[in-house]
């Protein structure tokens, strides 16, 4: 076995325990965040499977008990019904949005609620190469709309994220309420509406589809991981035994 003491062998063995190691931890990663999707997917189903509630109730459940502020996203994917009249005013384009295979943006209005306050709403995607005029031209005149959608946490810009430029926006990278509340002339709620309903099928806007519970590739990635870890060991050994193989041989025809 003088082989395995030689320091070619000793630097490649130490580099296989740490590929073997690190293989298995990673495998491990995947399936523990496997775990969390499949506890978040139970979240989100029972959420979805609710029946949709008034925004009067879900701003009462928001409001700080005992000086306790609740946050918007522990309502993430509940399902609300609202009403108002969408403004023009303020409106951004969130880019970069695809459907199947067609680049568009979606839409973002402003909701006035009647009693002083706005609720952005997301009516849906628009190709890109569409002029987009005003509200009134997908949801009548007025521009008033009783809706169904989905309650969406604020969406804040990451540590290193890019800035906005100042001044009034046309379009965005995300909704972040904050930077668009700076040219809404009404206080806006902490979170944002996704909608649902209305839709009239075959014309745009066209809604974003509701979140779907799956699983994605965590089981897929773990199984590669744990591959790649037998086959470090399985390989090592095999380029052990074709090393040793040699030797053996010399120290059997010396034993004949």
């Amino acid at each position: 076995m003088r082989i395995a003491v030689r320091p070619r062998w000793i630097v490649f063995s130490v580099l296989v325990v740490f590929v073997s190691v690190a293989c298995v931890f990673l495998g491990f990663w995947q399936l523990s965040r496997l775990e969390e999707r499949r506890a978040s997917n139970a979240v989100l189903a029972a959420r979805l499977a609710r029946e949709s509630i008034p925004l009067e109730d879900l701003r009462s459940a928001l409001r700080p008990e005992q000086g306790v502020e609740v946050d918007p996203a522990d309502y993430e994917h509940t399902r609300v019904t609202a009403s108002g009249g969408l403004s023009d005013r303020g409106r951004v384009l969130v880019r970069s949005q695809v459907v199947s295979g067609q680049a568009g943006v979606h839409g973002v209005y402003a909701m006035e609620l009647g009693d002083g306050t706005a609720v952005l709403v997301n009516v849906g995607w628009f190709p890109i190469d569409v002029e987009i005029g005003s509200i009134a031209d997908f949801f009548g005149e007025s521009g008033q709309i009783e809706l169904s959608g989905l309650v969406r946490a604020d969406q804040k810009r990451p540590a290193l994220g890019r800035s906005e430029p100042p001044g009034p926006l046309d379009t965005v990278a995300r909704i972040d309420i904050d930077r668009i509340q700076q040219q809404v002339e009404l206080p806006l709620l902490p979170f944002w509406i996704q909608l649902v309903e209305p839709h009239d099928p075959g014309r745009i806007p066209i809604p974003v589809p509701l979140p779907e519970v799956g699983e994605g590739s965590h089981l897929s990635y773990a199984v590669q991981w744990f591959s790649f870890a037998a086959v470090a060991v399985v390989g090592y050994a095999a380029l052990m035994r074709r090393e040793l193989r040699p030797g053996l041989r010399r120290k059997a025809r010396a034993a004949d």
